[in-house]
């Protein structure tokens, strides 16, 4: 019986049917509880019938559950109501690969970003020991962003055995076999898809799987399947006696792609491709140029460190530039353009470190110098300019402080941001910085001929334009709140100087960044595409821009202000931004590139004495940590997790055992999570639209959503010691954080608690529930203030010439902190007693491991957890690349 519109299953409102097969009807519906859209299964009546077939498809759901991986559906759960057995899915948007490929076949490029992301998902299947058996084009989802779901594993078979085969026939996929006794006439996977062994009805194992994918590859790149026929006995016929028609596959194939193809479609099993893991690394080779494919010739790759857009620049140490490479470099760029890519790096100028940021370098327009940031042994950093006809490089004076810098157009000027709040200017021959206007927060520039910057002054907030002589900025255009913008980052002019390409904040739950183009008479921008960084315009017509680590170029017309064609891999891997949004790489007008490469280091978790000796390894594997918090019985921690993958999720880590159990949605991008006191719950912040915090449980799997329809941009920061409140950050304005405290458990709406002119952030209450600490710039310095919590009263200023982020002990007599007087990562100073606040002197008390990432000290005062390097990671770089164009240029 069919549901209607309006009707209820159990909890949920049916919204719409989404379509019907063998295994079921499959409906949209709402689910109140966490205001979401699913998709409800309802299971054949065959499994109602039949109990034993019902518990081993309850044994093979509970295994899917477990199955966590981005481009799987989640399956949430298997219920019953009304009588009705049904499955509770993740609702996924977009069209399917079958409603794209009507349309025609896809690019190469295309086809590549696809199955590189279904391959993946297979392997986590595998690896789980589950066949999906009905892998299909209709069975594989591509989301408005561009991301890639496989769904309805309802036909997968969780395997009897270690090596994956199923020894399970009654419910093999079979052409001709139906449901038991219930005539249902269900073909259990769909015939053109389906192996030789499946046809015939034998037992399967990961390796049908491994056939299906080869089929959908093929009908991507030809637009027709692998074996096709008017009914179900000639679909078998085909599979098991003739081979795909290969004359169909584009003349322009990879070779190696042709290979991989005919590999997964081998008739017998035991010759057949053996691991989809094997194909993943296929593919991936030929996205990021490691294979050549055809129509592109890449130089070797770097291999792509993760990225993890939540690292604050840190300085990294920097071999010495050496003379000969430089010499060699600058010959090479003053030549005739090359037949291929030439490929260079530069190293920092002696004695500093290059900004470790994919702004931290920046090619001229006219292709002839090199613009960088470097910091010297201070670490404090300069602008430094290298022409590529000279072999030393020359630092400008007044520069200092610079963070993100950009160039004008006639490679006179640089334009640059400074920790000091000003946009200046400086001329490269030399001469004393000018300012050109006052700002908050760098978020990036861009120089027009007709004399225009166009800038984001601001964290949050619009863009704005200033002439280059100098002026008051004035905005240009605004986010749009309607659509859920909450900033607008990083303009790039493109050539009439009018139009420009910008990144729309916030992330979406894929961890990309919307690209638009707009234009400075106000009128209606276009959004473009969805990256993982900025976007730049590169002649002679093209959109530069990374796609899972590695650059890609796009046609451009600049005059339609239209994309055209698939992105192509330039096998060249940037190093992201950590300002999350930014362009990673510059183009100058005849054909070079720049960008700043490194091989970040993983990173592990230990035991540390305040001195800095280890005193004991955890059993948690290496990997890419950040934001650690030890749990209060110190055997387990809450930390940020950034996968192979570049998602950043929650990880629970057990110490002893050194387990990571993810936490966090499998779908959503989650970070800064808190313990509470009990040591039973704890709370993230999900990033996914926007940003809420979320309260599970060590005990169970329930959920609670708090301040999910604040739009505003927050930052969770601590769990009060009496369980009562969540302290957070809250971005009140362009650029204006203040700290504010939301009651759980019903206790009422949010209410700031440090709201001033100033930003206000980081905060940590006292375990006695006395105190409130925090920084404030609110003297122009980052200083670090108490004042009393819950209650209106005198600020205490803490530190005096710059201080950061405070820590109370649990007895709540001691405040630790850093303070730029003490070349420690913390000093100690003792809470006086009385009615007001008042500290003894400070005291150091921390002296850091080198490389110390993170840590939270343990409650008995006498060591820490600590993040530090698993190894030694090679200095930043940067890549010059001439004649970047021939890369894209059929052989």
């Amino acid at each position: 019986m069919a549901l209607e519109s309006g009707s209820r299953l159990g909890p949920y409102e049916i919204i719409a049917p989404l379509g019907a097969g063998g295994m079921g009807e499959v409906y949209r519906a709402r689910d109140p509880k966490l205001g979401r859209d699913v998709a409800i299964k309802l299971l054949p009546d065959a499994f109602a019938d039949d109990p034993e077939r019902l518990a081993r498809f309850e044994r093979e759901a509970k295994l899917l559950a477990s199955l966590q991986h981005a481009n799987i559906a989640v399956l949430h759960g298997l219920e019953e109501a009304d009588g009705r057995r049904y499955l509770v899915m993740q609702c996924v948007e977009g069209e399917s690969l079958a409603e794209r490929l009507a349309r025609g076949p896809l690019g190469q490029p295309e086809t590549l970003e696809i199955m590189v992301a279904v391959a993946a998902a297979l392997e986590a299947a595998h690896e789980s020991g589950i066949v999906h058996r009905d892998l299909k084009p209709g069975n594989i989802m591509v989301t408005p962003t561009g991301d890639v779901r496989v769904l309805d594993f309802g036909l997968a078979k969780a395997g009897a055995n270690a090596s994956g085969s199923s020894t399970d026939v009654g419910l093999s996929a079979s052409p001709t076999r139906t449901y038991a006794a219930t005539n249902a006439g269900v073909i259990l996977g769909t015939a053109a898809y389906m192996s030789p062994e499946q046809s015939r009805g034998k037992p399967v194992d990961r390796r049908t799987d491994i056939w299906s994918f080869g089929c959908v590859l093929f009908e991507c790149l030809t637009g027709q399947q692998a074996f096709a026929g008017e009914t179900v006995s000639d679909i078998v016929a085909r599979i098991l006696q003739t081979e795909p028609e290969w004359s169909a596959l584009p003349p322009n194939t990879s070779p190696r792609l042709r290979d991989l193809m005919q590999r997964c479609l081998q008739k017998d099993a035991r010759r057949r491709l053996r691991d989809i893991g094997d194909a993943r690394v296929e593919l991936e080779d030929l996205i990021s140029g490691r294979v050549p494919a055809s129509g592109v010739h890449a130089a070797p790759a770097t291999l792509a460190a993760p990225r993890a857009p939540w690292l604050v620049p840190a300085m990294a140490a920097l071999v010495v530039a050496a003379a000969l490479a430089s010499w060699f470099a600058s010959r090479a760029l003053r030549t005739a353009p090359a037949a291929s890519p030439a490929r260079f790096v530069i190293s920092a100028p002696r004695g500093q470190q290059q900004f470790p940021d994919g702004v931290g370098a920046a090619i001229s327009p006219d292709g002839t110098m090199l613009a960088s940031i470097a910091a010297d042994s201070a670490g404090i950093p300069h602008v430094w300019i290298r022409r590529f006809d000279t072999l030393l490089p020359k630092m400008l004076p007044g520069t200092d402080q610079a963070i993100v810098m950009f160039w004008s157009p006639d490679s006179r000027f640089i334009a640059f941001f400074a920790n000091d709040r000003q946009l200046s200017k400086v001329a490269v021959a030399g001469g004393d910085p000018e300012p050109i206007c006052d700002t908050k927060v760098a978020r990036g520039g861009t120089w027009s001929r007709d004399g225009v910057i166009l800038l984001a002054p601001y964290s949050m907030g619009a863009l704005y334009r200033v002439p280059a002589a100098g002026g008051e900025p004035v905005a240009v255009l605004r986010p749009d709140s309607s659509h859920g913008e909450t900033g607008l980052r990083f303009p790039s002019f493109l050539p009439d100087g009018k139009h420009f390409l910008y990144a729309s904040m916030p992330f979406d739950s894929s961890g990309k960044v919307r690209i638009y183009v707009g234009s400075l008479d106000g009128r209606a921008s276009r959004m473009l595409l969805r990256a993982e960084t900025g976007a730049i315009y590169a002649e002679p017509g093209w959109l530069l821009y990374t796609r899972r680590g590695t650059v890609v170029a796009q046609h451009f017309d600049a005059r339609t202000l239209a994309l055209r064609g698939d992105p192509v891999p330039l096998g060249d891997v940037a190093l992201a931004s950590t300002f999350g949004s930014a362009p990673v790489l510059t183009a100058s007008a005849n054909g070079v590139l720049a960008y700043v490469t490194h091989d970040k280091a993983t990173q592990r978790l230990a035991w540390f004495d305040f001195a800095g000796k280890e005193l004991a390894a955890t059993a948690v594997p290496p990997g890419y940590y950040a934001g650690l918090k030890l749990s209060p019985d110190q055997h387990h921690a809450l930390m940020t997790v950034v996968d192979a993958a570049q998602n950043e999720y929650i990880g629970l880590a057990d110490l002893e055992r050194g387990v990571v159990a993810k936490v966090s949605p499998p779908d959503e991008a989650a970070t800064f999570a808190v313990w509470a006191p009990d040591g039973q719950r704890f709370a993230f912040m999900r990033e996914t639209g926007h940003q809420g915090f979320v309260v599970g449980s060590m005990l169970d799997d329930t959920r609670r959503d708090y301040l999910d329809s604040d739009p505003a941009i927050k930052r969770l920061d601590e769990w009060t010691a009496d369980g009562k409140y969540l302290i957070y950050d809250r971005l009140g304005g362009p650029s204006k954080w203040d700290i504010w405290a939301v009651p759980l458990d019903g206790g009422g709406p949010a209410r700031a608690l440090a709201a001033t002119a100033a930003n206000e952030q980081l905060a940590t209450v006292s375990p006695d529930g006395k105190w409130l600490a925090f920084i404030s710039d609110e003297s122009g310095v980052v200083e670090l203030y108490v004042v009393p919590f819950g209650s209106t009263g005198m600020r205490y200023q803490v530190t005096n010439g710059g201080g950061g982020t405070g820590t109370w002990t649990p007895d709540s007599r001691h405040l630790l902190f850093t303070d730029v007087r003490h070349p420690a990562v913390a000093v100690i100073a003792d809470v006086l007693p009385g009615a007001t606040f008042a500290l003894g002197p400070a005291r150091v008390l921390v002296h850091p491991p080198e490389g110390l990432a993170g840590a939270d000290p343990a409650r008995d005062g006498k060591r820490f957890l600590g993040i530090v390097p698993a190894e030694k990671a090679r200095p930043q770089t940067v890549t010059i690349v001439q004649n970047w164009t021939s890369a894209l240029r059929k052989p």
